[in-house]
């Protein structure tokens, strides 16, 4: 059998704010680079506290808006939350991620003119992601292992006694959020990447309205911190196209594995007590 051949993964992580314990950072980098980009972010004078919020162009799709509404995947995914649609200005949306990886094996993203609301509205409100697994079933041990390069998959509860539980591949939808009085990105990084390098601003969107940090969803470990989201110098999503405040490094494919056990028991009910008896 032929060893499998991965191409590496491009990554472009933030420099100007702490490190998170990350094995696949290279220890070869410019150490020297953070401090100049720290001391370019305490410089830069920009509202973190702005809207977002492009009016305008919000009315003018407001008909489209009312159509992407009535899907029922849209509404399952944001079942729980506050929610509305609208179109935003991405220069203005703080970003929790640390980093942004590129697999060079999939396809390049097409990005449409400024102009082409259509064509935006396909990328902001896509179709649901596909499932791309490796399914591994051990009789013996009565596991079954899923393996993906896809870093959102994950299994889900659904609400169907026929399938209970579900395999999910990440948000279509480009997801913005109100947090505190700021506008973060909330999924669609790669999106809002390659929008921004195109000199592409306006993007519709989810607009949640989180009202903690788990609905605003950086809550894993490797996002930023609370601390650093809130503070005077937080940072921007444009941040990732700013060479001065990144650093640039490839690594190796990261596979994850999720893993399902299956148990069986018999229990006996307690008897029902009829009247006058005591249990």
């Amino acid at each position: 059998m032929m060893p499998h051949i991965f191409s590496p993964i491009r990554t472009i992580e933030l420099v100007a704010w702490d490190f998170d314990a990350y094995k696949p950072r290279p220890e070869s980098f410019d150490h020297e680079k953070p401090v100049k980009a720290r001391d370019l972010v305490f410089q830069r004078r920009l509202d973190h506290c702005s809207s977002a919020l492009c009016e305008e162009e919000t009315r003018l799709l407001r008909d489209t808006f009312d159509t992407q509404l009535s899907r029922h995947d849209l509404q399952a995914e944001m079942r729980g939350l506050d929610w509305s649609l609208g179109v935003v200005d991405l220069r203005r949306l703080l970003a929790f991620q640390r980093r942004l990886s590129f697999d060079s094996t999939l396809p390049a993203m097409t990005v449409p003119p400024q102009c082409d609301w259509g064509g935006l509205i396909e990328i902001a409100f896509a179709s649901p992601n596909p499932v791309v697994c490796d399914v591994i079933h051990n009789s013996e041990k009565k596991t079954v292992t899923l393996q993906s390069s896809n870093p959102n998959v994950q299994l889900r509860v659904t609400q169907d006694p026929a399938m209970p539980v579900a395999v999910y591949a990440g948000s279509p939808f480009f997801e913005v959020a109100q947090y505190a009085g700021r506008w973060f990105l909330r999924d669609g990084y790669h999106r809002a990447y390659n929008l921004l390098r195109a000199g592409i601003f306006r993007l519709p969107a989810v607009i949640v309205r989180a009202r903690t940090l788990e609905e605003l969803g950086a809550v894993q470990p490797r996002f930023f911190s609370e601390a650093i989201l809130l503070s005077e110098h937080p940072p921007f999503v444009t941040d990732f196209l700013n060479e001065s405040l990144t650093i640039e490094y490839d690594r190796h494919p990261i596979i994850k594995t999720l893993r399902i056990t299956m148990e069986e028991s018999f229990t006996f009910p307690l008897p029902i007590a009829t009247s006058g008896e005591q249990l």
